[in-house]
Parts: structure tokens; sequence; C-alpha cells
């Protein structure tokens, strides 16, 4: 019995053990499995995590502020040379004029009645204001007075909105093509020979012209790049104004020529020049010819335009012959020999570089 007991007994420890071992893979530490050990262990300090510093906003570069234009529109354009025939009180109202028809206004201050009759005069609004030619008049369409009390009324022919903004479109195209052609530090020949080159690169002859009068002949011909002598001449005359040149339209009729070019005045001396005879798109030749450019009033009317009896539309008489304004034009100093043609202008040693019958030319055009 006792023997039977102690093998049950031993059969018991020997299934505990082996239930311990199966469960945990291990065997379990006996009474020698060392204490763990009382020593403090070193605690690992961690480096504090850094927290990024925002850099500071940098203040926004602020955009450059544009230059002006070399060259704005000049709502006031004035010809000395004429003060023989046009009192100031002439020019001042016409300034006046030009300022309220820039605003849309309907009136504007005038010292007499002729002043304001010449300036909105059809042929002076055409030549130094011509986006308003036909669009604004002087004569009443309503009833009321034209001019009363130093005051003078504009009769507009459209939508004052709409004529407003036609102006403003006219004068962007004007600033255009002179900060196009020119440079801000031209003399006045540079200024005289680029907007030569200009009108003879970008306009042609319109021999139906006539057809589009209503609409105002220069205004058309510079928003078009075209016309006939009389608005080539004018659209010539008018960018040298705005450029401060003086400068305006003549001609000449008679029995053999009606035509009309361009009276020029630098430092003092007259020239006459014509844009109409050397158009490129008219000589089929993408050179520039200079031998209609600054003539000799001698040589305008060898080519068969008598200079004795000038027209000028700005003149309040018309015909120089009857007025007190006179056209000289001596001085050879820009002339150039027939069958020139521009090749370069050295603006820094003020000379045009040009060809005459195959051979290399120069013109020195410095002041002497």
């Amino acid at each position: 019995m006792r023997r039977i007991t102690s093998l049950i007994m031993a059969a018991l420890i020997f299934i505990s053990f082996t239930a311990a071992v199966g469960c945990s893979g291990k065997v379990p530490a006996d009474d020698t499995t060392p204490e763990p050990s009382s020593e403090p262990t070193a605690a690992v300090t961690a480096e504090p995590t850094a927290i990024p510093t925002a850099e500071p906003t940098p203040e926004p570069t602020p955009e450059p502020t544009p230059e002006p234009p070399a060259y704005e529109f000049n709502p006031h354009l004035y010809l000395p040379l004429l003060d023989p025939d046009v009192p100031q009180e002439y020019w001042d109202a016409l300034h006046n004029l030009c300022d309220a028809l820039r605003a849309g206004e309907t009136t504007f201050e005038c010292a007499s009645e002729e002043a304001y009759k010449w300036a909105l005069d059809p042929a002076v609004i055409t030549q130094l204001f011509p986006a308003a030619c036909t669009k604004a008049l002087g004569k009443s369409n309503d009833g009321t007075t034209p001019f009363e009390n130093g005051v003078g009324r504009i009769y507009y022919q459209m939508p004052i909105d709409e004529f407003v903004e036609r102006q403003a479109q006219f004068e962007a195209l004007v600033e255009d093509v002179l900060n196009t052609w020119l440079e801000p530090d031209d003399d006045d020949f540079e200024k005289c020979l680029k907007l030569y080159d200009y009108m003879e690169s970008s306009y042609y002859y319109n021999y139906n012209f006539v057809e589009d009068l209503s609409d105002g002949a220069i205004y058309l011909a510079i928003m078009n790049g075209t016309g006939q002598c009389v608005e080539l001449s004018g659209v010539y005359a008018y960018f040298l104004l705005q450029a401060g040149v003086e400068a305006l339209q003549v001609g000449c009729t008679v029995p053999t020529m009606a035509h009309a070019w361009t009276y020029i005045v630098i430092d003092g001396e007259g020239y006459h020049s014509d844009p109409t005879w050397s158009l490129k798109t008219t000589l089929g030749s993408d050179e520039l010819a200079l031998y209609y450019f600054m003539m000799t009033g001698e040589r305008r009317t060898d080519s068969g335009c008598p200079v004795d009896e000038l027209q000028a539309p700005l003149l309040p008489r018309y015909f120089a012959v009857s007025s007190a304004t006179e056209f000289p034009a001596d001085s050879d100093k820009y002339s150039f020999p027939s069958a020139s043609f521009l090749e370069s202008i050295d603006e820094e040693n003020k000379t045009v570089h040009y060809e005459c019958f195959g051979e290399e030319c120069v013109l020195s055009y410095g002041q002497n």
C-alpha cells in the first residue's frame, strides 16, 4: 500500500513539472536564482527636443513704381510761329476747350466770340485735337446761344461718354508711337528724322481716302495708317508737335500742282518736309528716301510746289500771303542730295550715314 502511495506521489510531481515547462518554455528558477541587484540603475536623460523657431516673415518687396513714359500726350499744343495772326486769347480758348473735351464737359471759358470760333473751327480742331473733328461743333443744334458772357458751348455729335473713350484711346495710341520711335534724349533733328521714318514706314497712300472724311481726316489717318497728302502732312506735323517740335501743315494750289506738306522750325530755322513723296509703300523700297526731308524753300519750289503763296489751315485767313506770318526756309544744313537713302544714325557723334548713288556719305547735324 505504501509502495502504491509513493508511486502516485511521484507521478503527480512529474505531471506538475511537465506542465510548467510546456506553458512557459522555461525552467522555473530555483532558490539559487540571484535576486535582482539593488544598485539603482542610472537614468538615461533624454536631450530635450528642440522646438523650431519660426523664421520671421520677410517684408514683401514693394513692386517698383513704373517710370512715367518719356513722352506723354500734350493737350495744349502751341505754335509761336503763328503769334502774328493768332493772339494768346485764341490759344487760351483752344486749351480750355481741349480740357473740357477730355473731361466730357459741355462748356469752356473763352475771352471773345472770335476766340471761340477759332478754337472750334474744324480746320483747327482736326490739326490740333484730331479726335474731336466733326464730333464737337460750335454751331447750335438745340436753339441755345453758342457763346455768351465769356462761356462757349460744345455741341457733341455723339454720346459724350463715347467721345471721352474715343479720345482716351487716341491719346494712348499717340503716346505709344512717340515712345516706340523716339528716345528721351533725342534732339529736335533726331525727332524729325525718326518720325519721318515712322511716317514712311507705317503709312500708305489711299486714293479713296476722301470717302472717310466725315469722321475726321487726320484722326482717321492716324488710327488707320493711311491718307493722302493733306492727311499725311497733318499727321507728321501733329506728331512733331506732340514731341515738342514746332510744325504745321502747309500747301500750295497752282495750275500744275495741288499739294500739302509739313513746315518745321528748328532752332529758329524753317524747313519743308514732305512725308507723302517718300512713302516706302509708294516707292516700293525698304529704305528711307531723304531728298524731300528738310528741304529749303528753293528746293520745294523747284520740285513743283511754289512757296510764295502758301496756304496754312491754322491761319485765321488760311492764306499766308494775306497774313502776317511768314514761312522762310533758307538753311540747307539738313539737306540731302537726290537718290539719298538712310543707312543709320550715330547719335553719339551726331551724324547721319546714308547712301547716295552707291557711295557711303555722312551728314553732321551737331551744333556748329
